[in-house]
């Protein structure tokens, strides 16, 4: 490891809410870290006074950590900036509260990674499934062909590991706190390419992810309908015309009937216009039309990007996983 290697600062941001012991773990992996000068900074979003006061005595013997306590739930992409704000180190990676680094040497690699690319402003870790060693699927958010084996150039990470560029998150504005929950690294993630950056998944850096065997997708208990909201919402901001949004809306609506969810479905819909009205009417809101250059680049990665009309349209009578 190179001296200028061991000298970097890296922000590890965790967002903590209840499951000491998970979280306590997550932190223990961070601490345990070699070849970097980590931080690690955790936002607390309204555990027990018990849970909290287990997380305080642990961190009491961790020097290189710090715990803000918010009473409340700020939704993913709200705690993640306030995480962030709390450091100021050029690379912030982000590790879900329950899960641990693959060893000791993550960071270093990741930076080292990112230091021999400097077109990356992200990169994607490798997430195994904690208790079988295989890649966690309920994590794989990635084009059909793509392995979990190798390295490619993405359009995306996988939130509960990755690797940010401070200047490129802060330069886009970190992330839209109104996505609360799902889709905010997507979010993110194009308004960071449309910048001339680039994303690659690095299957050398790993982290293993403690899924449940048990574990299921809650579409019917709000899951879906923060991916409705969010994803249009998104879209529109991306410089998707109302027509598109409309077609968008109806299929996300079909398939909420299908999957026997259509209230979520259509409320998705009606509060994805009051955040694009707010969007529009926000006071020196930065411009986000996707440039042709980052469609480009999208649409390489993201094939089914450009699947018939009728392939996308049957996709949405497929089920969604675990639904019914």
């Amino acid at each position: 490891m190179s001296q200028s290697t061991a000298d970097v600062q890296v922000d590890i941001i965790i967002l903590s809410w209840n499951r000491p012991d998970d979280t306590i773990a997550a932190i223990a992996s961070s601490a345990e870290q070699q070849g970097v000068k980590q931080r690690i900074l955790i936002v607390d979003q309204g555990s027990t006074p018990e849970n909290i006061a287990q997380l305080e005595a642990y961190l009491s013997g961790v020097p290189v950590a710090r715990l803000q306590k918010l009473g409340r739930n700020s939704g993913v992409a709200g705690g993640r900036n306030i995480a962030s704000a709390m450091g100021d180190a050029p690379y912030i990676v982000a590790l879900d509260s329950d899960a641990v680094f693959a060893d000791r040497q993550v960071l270093a690699t990741a930076v080292a990674h990112l230091d021999a690319h400097p077109d990356l402003c992200a990169i994607g870790f490798r997430i195994d499934n904690y208790y079988t060693g295989e890649n966690d699927a309920t994590s794989w958010d990635y084009p059909p062909g793509c392995q979990p084996d190798r390295g490619f150039p993405a359009t995306r990470f996988i939130g509960a590991g990755h690797a940010i560029r401070r200047r490129v998150f802060e330069a886009v504005g970190a992330y839209d706190e109104r996505l609360f929950f799902c889709g905010e690294e997507v979010d993110l993630c194009y308004r960071m390419l449309n910048t001339g950056y680039r994303i690659a998944y690095v299957p050398a850096v790993a982290i293993r992810h403690k899924v449940s065997p048990e574990h299921r997708v809650l579409w019917g208990r709000g899951r879906y309908y923060y991916t409705v909201r969010n994803s249009l919402y998104s879209a529109y901001k991306f410089g998707t015309p109302w027509p598109r949004l409309l077609v968008g809306a109806a299929a996300f609506v079909v398939r909420g009937w299908r999957n026997r969810i259509p209230l979520a479905a259509l409320r998705g819909a009606v509060d994805a216009v009051g955040l694009c009205r707010a969007y529009r009417q926000g006071a020196a809101q930065p411009a986000y039309a996707l440039s042709d250059d980052t469609w480009r680049y999208i649409r390489q990665c993201e094939p089914a990007r450009q699947e018939p009309l009728l392939t996308k349209i049957g996709r949405q009578f497929v089920r969604l996983p675990h639904q019914g």
